[in-house]
């Protein structure tokens, strides 16, 4: 997994440039930190998403989990959720959702808009 730091301010809309599109591979994850907070690129069928890295469950680090087919897996306890919606996958019973976070790519760029 790579980590990319970014300490730029956000632009006018605001996003934060984080790293070249091309760096967020397919059923893999990027990690980048934006103003301390760390945060999961991943890219499935072209399509990027942009999660937090800590797990709504217990608060383990998501980018020592796995990800695959639109999910990504805690690596403590295997709670799943779906990256596209941030909704809950196993177990079923729970009602946590992922933070996820608005991306784009500009000029060959994936920015973030944190909240």
């Amino acid at each position: 997994m790579n980590l990319f730091r970014s300490k730029a301010k956000p632009d006018v809309d605001g996003y934060f440039t984080t790293v070249a599109a091309e760096a967020v591979q397919a059923d893999q994850m990027t990690a980048v930190t934006i103003n301390r907070k760390k945060i999961i690129l991943t890219n499935f069928d072209g399509e990027l998403y942009a999660f937090s890295a800590e797990c709504p469950h217990a608060s383990a680090d998501l980018g020592k989990g796995w990800v695959g087919r639109y999910k990504v897996t805690c690596p403590d306890h295997e709670y799943c959720w779906d990256v596209r919606s941030g909704r809950i996958l196993w177990p079923e019973d729970e009602t946590y959702r992922l933070k996820k976070f608005p991306v784009k790519v500009e000029d060959g760029i994936v920015k973030v808009k944190l909240d």
